[in-house]
């Protein structure tokens, strides 16, 4: 797969890339990397993300190459600058949230380069997938790393190495493999400095978030025998702590500390006004199975979805489907 990737990009001299809305270190980790590659071929590369990068994330690009999206400002004419449209970290377009009607009327050749349980990938012209990497870093890793030869640049090893912590929690997952850990002692014997980027990207909280994880754990529900553990946050209490919607990251990892809880979940009512869920499982149950009856999806054991009506129904429908699940996986 990676050889017909690096053909791809060979082939092509201006690439746009961008990841799901709401971005996070895997999907921002790996674009950074892959624009620092493709402008050391001497191609022009682009990093457009939607809505715009959140603030722990900002330590990836000190050179200021992210763009926030901006249809009727600087990208108006997005669709006609790039010769290929590279989605990285997903492969629905449609996941590209306020970016997707851009791409739809780019005459780019589109791809995407991704590691989630999907199934086959449509509306691309090209889609570059491994659903058994840990992480759409990984796959940038051992795109660039045999092809360098020498250490990376600091800049797309910090990069590299955000992206693996980001979707390994820290390498506490089920999805740490030993070639991760590889990767990793390789990243950080060329200078990445570990207790740094964990500071970064986790330990960055303000005085709303707080009061938001607190206000969400007071509503904790505890279901299956506790089983299954979730929160829910609407509009209401993210105003109410002066929070937003990116201060809910991390917080569906808290109900799964409880002992006994096989899965946690985080409900929300999303930007876009959509109810949304994040799902979490210990180890035995599939929550990628849960999430692709609602259109979502993800991993066996961290998966998402958003489905439109309101958010107290959702819950109803996503409890019946973890019971559902729990049922089939828990014997």
């Amino acid at each position: 797969m990676l050889d017909r990737f690096a053909a791809f990009l060979d082939r092509h001299a201006r690439v746009l890339l961008t990841t799901h809305e709401n971005p996070d270190g895997d999907g921002v980790g790996a674009a950074v990397a892959l624009a620092c590659h493709l402008k050391l071929q001497g191609k022009e590369a682009r990093i457009v993300v939607t809505p715009t990068l959140p603030e722990n994330l900002r330590f990836l690009d000190p050179e200021g190459w992210i763009e926030a999206f901006d249809p009727a400002g600087i990208h108006a004419d997005l669709a006609a600058w790039p010769d290929a449209w590279l989605l990285i970290d997903a492969s629905e377009p449609h996941r590209m949230g306020a970016l997707f009607a851009t791409f739809e009327g780019t005459r780019a050749d589109r791809a995407c380069l991704d590691h989630h349980l999907k199934d086959a990938p449509k509306g691309f012209d090209a889609e570059f997938t491994d659903p058994g990497a840990s992480a759409s870093a990984e796959l940038v890793y051992d795109l660039v790393r045999p092809r360098l030869g020498a250490d990376l640049p600091p800049l797309m090893a910090q990069a590299l190495y955000a992206g693996l912590v980001s979707d390994t929690g820290n390498f506490r997952h089920s999805n740490s493999t030993p070639k991760i850990h590889q990767a990793a002692a390789d990243l950080i014997a060329q200078g990445v400095h570990p207790t740094r980027t964990f500071n970064a990207l986790y330990q960055t909280a303000t005085p709303a978030k707080l009061r938001l994880f607190g206000r969400a754990m007071g509503g904790l529900q505890l279901r299956e025998e506790g089983r299954f553990a979730y929160v829910a946050v609407t509009k209401q209490d993210l105003d109410a702590c002066g929070a937003t919607h990116e201060d809910l990251d991390e917080l569906v990892e808290e109900p799964r500390k409880l002992k006994g809880v096989e899965v946690a979940a985080l409900f929300s009512e999303a930007a876009d006004g959509r109810a949304k869920v994040s799902l979490r499982s210990r180890e035995r149950v599939d929550v990628n199975a849960v999430c692709r009856q609602f259109g979502g999806g993800g991993h066996r054991l961290a998966s998402g979805a958003k489905l439109e009506g309101p958010l107290d129904a959702f819950i109803t429908q996503v409890e019946a489907a973890v019971a559902r699940q729990m049922e089939k996986d828990l014997v």
